[in-house]
């Protein structure tokens, strides 16, 4: 039976909501700020080890033999595993695309650095570190590929021989006839682009226990885990044993970002484990370990782009080329990160056609991970800087450039050429908001006063949709067709009125459970405090996806509001027995089922859970006793990718604008952000507090990305950022002050009619600042179109000017 959810929050069973919709601090926050949340470090159990991993120094190299005798002699050492174990007890992992997988421990050779070779389980993670010290390999090096472009020559070291080439993947998709439309625009702009790669950093790296039955061979995971059905899903396969024997339990983890995959090291500690006769293992990922061999790196993207205008100003075709370093193996599932650019190819703007030229390669570097936006915000970085070329060039004003070319209200649902449907969105009344709160005017005066005195002062202007609820179709040009991803939730009164909601999914820092206890709360007519939300193992949870593509709020949303229309319906039918009334006339209301048209009629939800509880004696035979509903929820009407790879894929398009100024130094190619600004739309703010939480952090990880964050291989593929005094993050000193509006246009195909946020500016920020500091450079002549845009960098383009000049 499907639930019809609410569309609007005038369509709660209430006169007026308190909650939803409103400005509610996170439940979560007490104990997480006091120090009594559980994190998967915490946690000990009784016989537990302690497991450190031994990894390669090499990139690539063969293994011609493996000596443990001397780790496994030492006191206090319980077992110790290799690639023998591996290929005994289990499968290559699955990938993306398809067939690009090795074992968890290196077999035959390495792929790179930081691949694991061996594992040890002591009685302390001090004994297990000495352990792996004692293991001998014997490495024969071979010569490593790090540029993807030599990794695709013919004759080109292969990282995997089997395979005959290093490209995973090269593809070229047209949707419609964009030869034409180029050959015929008046005005045609190209240019190519380089985004070196960056990743999540979560404050908490990855961890895991695991424990085997020794006689049943159950396997039971605890772990930071943020979609624990698929975690498990995915030991299962690689581990050869049916997908009910493995039960995952997610702890409270801080962040994930995508980045916190933890698939191999957790395969590892499971051998272990098994080889231990069963004792439980815990394995903490350290910070090196994170940086180097975790999942850690995403977005290593070679661009060429070209992009079409009329005589109107109108953008008429987008081509893009792609290459995309994946790094060794297709494990880490980055490939996914080149396919969502699909969902939202041409931005906010209604470009008619384009092309997508896509080639994945395979490199001896760190395997690409999942980062927050999971793609598009590279993609928007080269779209909006195209915008910028084309609007420099024409001599428009980059935000008069971008309202002409914006998709207009009455044109939603909008399908753009690759296939997605935007469901709603007001672009110009964003555009106007945010240029209202930067000032726009007078920043443009400032700048033309700064320029005047010969300082280097840009303002940037970019805007960029967020695909938000993803379905799997999003991601079928690398070989994940499925469609459908369901989010579940189980509501249960108990006899004194109170709610406690049982999900699939851990905390995780998006204050999901406040926003659980919001629906709830209003639709009941209960006090928040009524409420409370129990995170399932899985095998216990409903089925359940979790935290990932900006779609939990939406949701599970869906899921707890329908769980709620079936407990009501249910409760409905005993009200309509013990008020003796037809159970059509009987409706919830402020938190008590009355008969309509007669006053006074009318019980609680807490009695009416009561009877069901304690007077059976009362009820319709029929009626099952229990004051318990589950629904699962699943995005309406998506469907499957055409040849093309064309799919309704993400449910919702939240759509942003930023307008930000930057200033140069011109000594040191410092950039300085000056002033920023943005608006965004994300439909219905379930909870204002949260969205802005997310957008505040969202920001300061795209400043990051733009000015800051780089993974650095040398041409060997050796890593060159192994710490945090080498891969840099920005602090609150380099994250300037926010002003930040919202509109409001709600999803028609969501509960309550929100968006996606939960990804939110990153797909913005980025493009944004690089806008700026491009406006700032624009004078000399000089383009930045490698991001970050750090101070080395910068310095050379100025270099390159004077040298000009």
């Amino acid at each position: 039976m499907t639930a019809h959810t609410p569309k609007g929050l005038d369509d709660l069973p209430v006169e007026e909501p308190r909650w939803v919709g409103r400005r509610v601090r996170r439940r979560e926050d007490a104990a997480l700020l006091t120090g009594r949340t559980e994190f998967i470090d915490d946690l000990v159990l009784p016989g537990m080890l302690h497991c450190a991993i031994l990894r390669s120094p090499f990139p690539h190299a063969r293994i011609t033999s493996v000596d443990t005798t001397a780790a496994a002699a030492l006191p206090g050492v319980t077992a110790v595993v290799t690639g023998v174990d591996a290929q005994a007890w289990c499968n290559p992992t699955r990938t993306a695309p398809d067939g690009w997988g090795t074992f968890c421990l290196a077999t035959d050779k390495v792929h790179y650095v930081g691949e694991p070779v061996a594992a040890v389980a002591a009685t302390s993670r001090y004994l297990a570190e000495d352990a792996i010290e004692l293991i001998e390999v014997d490495y024969e090096p071979l010569d490593a590929v790090a540029d993807p472009f030599a990794a695709m020559q013919p004759g080109s070291d292969l990282v995997h021989e089997d395979k005959g080439t290093n490209v995973m993947l090269q593809r070229v998709f047209n949707w419609g006839d964009v030869d034409a439309a180029i050959g015929d625009a008046l005005h045609v702009f190209t240019e190519s682009f380089r985004w070196n790669r960056v990743g999540a950093n979560p404050t908490e790296t990855f961890g895991c226990v695991c424990e085997w039955d020794p006689m049943s061979l159950d396997l039971t995971v605890h772990g930071s885990i943020q979609s624990p059905s698929s975690f498990a899903l995915g030991r299962a396969s690689e581990l050869g044993i049916a997908s009910n024997k493995v039960n995952v339990k997610s702890h409270p983890h801080g962040g994930s970002f995508g980045g916190k995959g933890g698939a191999r090291g957790a395969t590892i500690t499971c051998l272990l484990s098994r080889k231990a006769g069963g004792r439980p293992v815990k394995w903490t990922e350290d910070r090196t370990e994170y940086l180097t061999g975790g999942g850690s790196q995403a977005w290593d993207r070679h661009y060429e782009a070209t992009l079409a205008v009329d005589a109107d100003g109108r953008a008429t075709a987008l081509a893009v080329t792609l290459v995309d370093d994946l790094g060794a193996t297709g494990e880490g599932f980055g490939a996914i990160s080149a396919a969502k650019p699909l969902a939202a190819f041409t931005g906010p703007y209604t470009i008619p056609v384009a092309r997508y030229d896509l080639t994945l390669v395979a490199t001896n570097k760190l395997p690409a991970s999942p980062f927050r936006g999971m793609g598009p915000p590279p993609h928007f970085f080269v779209l909006e800087q195209m915008m910028d070329i084309a609007a420099r060039g024409l001599g428009i004003d980059p935000a008069e450039f971008r309202r002409r070319n914006f998709i207009q209200p009455e044109q939603f649902p909008y399908t753009i050429p690759s296939g997605n449907e935007y469901d709603s969105g007001s672009y110009e009344e964003v555009l106007d908001t945010a240029l209202d709160l930067a000032g726009y005017e007078d920043l443009r005066k400032r700048q033309a006063e700064a320029r005047a005195d010969g300082r280097l002062v840009g303002v940037g202007v970019a805007s960029a949709v967020e695909p938000g609820v993803f379905d799997w179709s999003a991601y079928a040009i690398v070989g994940m067709p499925q469609t459908g991803v369901p989010e579940g939730a189980t509501v249960n009164i108990d006899i004194m009125g109170n709610v406690t909601v049982r999900v699939g999914f851990s905390m995780e820092g998006q204050g999901q459970y406040t926003l659980v206890s919001q629906l709830v709360a209003d639709w009941f007519a209960v006090e928040m405090d009524a409420v409370r939300v129990v995170a399932l193992d899985t095998q216990s949870a409903p089925p359940s996806f979790g935290p990932g593509g900006s779609r939990l709020g939406v949701a599970i949303t869906g899921a707890v509001l329908g769980a709620c229309e079936r407990l009501t319906a249910r409760m409905a039918a005993v009200a309509a027995g013990l008020l003796r009334a037809d159970a059509g006339d009987v409706e919830l209301h402020d938190g008590r089922f009355r008969v309509r048209g007669k006053p006074g009629a009318e019980m609680t939800v807490a009695q009416i859970a009561g009877t069901m509880l304690a007077r059976s004696d009362l009820l319709p035979p029929d009626i099952d006793p229990r004051p318990e509903a589950t629904y699962v929820w699943t995005a309406p009407d998506r469907t499957a990718a055409d040849e093309e790879g064309r799919a309704k894929s993400y449910l919702t398009a939240a759509q942003a604008v930023h307008v930000v100024m930057v200033e140069i130094d011109a000594e040191t190619g410092f950039v300085e952000i000056l002033e920023y600004a943005l608006a965004d739309d994300c439909g219905t703010r379930l909870n204002p507090v949260v969205v802005e939480g997310q957008t505040e952090g969202s920001v300061a990880q795209g400043i990051g990305v733009a000015l800051y964050e780089e993974y650095v291989y040398d041409s060997d593929a050796q890593p060159l950022t192994t710490t945090f005094m080498d891969y840099l993050l920005p602090t609150v000193n380099e994250v300037p002050p926010l002003q930040k509006g919202a509109v409001v246009t709600p999803s028609p195909f969501t509960p309550l009619g929100a968006k996606g946020c939960g990804e939110g500016a990153i797909h913005t920020t980025p493009a944004a600042v690089m806008c700026a500091v491009n406006d700032a450079l624009a004078p000399l002549g000089v383009l930045a179109r490698e991001v970050p845009a750090a101070p080395n960098r910068v310095w050379n383009l100025l270099r390159e000017s004077k040298e000009r000049s």
